[in-house]
């Protein structure tokens, strides 16, 4: 969670090393122009500004409150803190791995029975499916589960890769929900999640954008877009990757759309000039 945000020519290696000395998981980047802290564990947030809005004011004195030299945790301590900050997207993501081993045969079309209760559909008794089946059918759980089943190890990797970064935006505020649909029975993948998420993103870092833990990077924001753009032309389809575009543009509409109307639980940026 961000929690900080002050100019890129400020040192804030005393304040770093302030945080490490209490144990206080952190991470200092700089995005334009800017330098950033973001902490693992946003529980600590008002502490955090707290004492930086007190450092600034000259009503801290870092080095007194220091005994010895400043403990950094180990890795593996750093990404436990990371993890337990977004329980709900480590769930999700470790559902996906769980599953994959059990989805290598979809692509050859020798799915395996756990894999053909998680479809859309039932593979074995349908080839396509209208929205009245699936009303009928009361197989509720189809709606949800297909996000869980993924083709190919690249297709697993960038998925997780970037849910894990979005979602752990959203859930380190106010929690993730999105749920994505399609109409198409051989359809799986995480991506309409992420998109989800990013349309989220999007929408409140504009209607927020004096909160800095709306903001994304320009970067990331805009190649999901060109892909999501490039994808939907059908240009991977001669080449036998077959993008599911409608659950991307679904989930980014309707990630957006939730974010027009909720409110924003971000406790916001302390005044980084004191």
């Amino acid at each position: 969670m961000r929690v900080i945000e002050t100019s890129a020519g400020e040192n804030l290696a005393a304040f770093s090393r302030f945080l490490w000395q209490h144990r206080v998981a952190h991470r200092i980047f700089e995005e334009r122009g800017q330098q950033i802290v973001e902490l693992a564990d946003p529980a600590l947030a008002p502490e955090v500004r707290e004492a930086f809005s007190a450092w600034q004011a000259g009503r801290l004195d870092l080095q007194s409150t220091m005994s010895g030299p400043a403990r950094q945790p180990s890795g593996r301590s750093r990404v436990g803190q990371m993890l337990r900050s977004c329980p709900g997207v480590v769930a999700v993501l470790l559902v996906s791995l769980a599953i994959f081993p059990f989805a290598l045969g979809l692509s050859e079309g020798r799915p395996g029975l756990l894999i053909l209760a998680l479809t859309i559909v039932d593979l074995r008794t349908h080839q396509s499916v209208e929205l009245s089946t699936l009303f009928s059918d009361l197989e509720i759980w189809r709606w949800l589960t297909p996000i869980f089943v993924h083709f190919s190890v690249t297709h697993i990797a960038f998925n997780s890769v970037v849910v894990f970064d979005l979602g752990r935006r959203v859930e380190s505020i106010q929690g993730t929900r999105q749920v994505v649909m399609n109409t198409h029975p051989v359809f799986g993948g995480l991506s309409g999640v992420a998109y989800g998420l990013l349309g989220y993103l999007l929408v409140m870092g504009k209607r927020f954008p004096e909160d800095p833990n709306w903001q994304l990077p320009p970067g990331l924001a805009i190649g999901l877009l060109v892909f999501l753009v490039v994808f939907s032309t059908g240009i991977t389809e001669p080449f036998g990757l077959h993008v599911a575009n409608a659950a991307h543009w679904t989930g980014l509409a309707a990630g957006a759309a939730v974010a027009t109307v909720t409110k924003s639980k971000s406790q916001g940026v302390a005044d980084a000039h004191g």
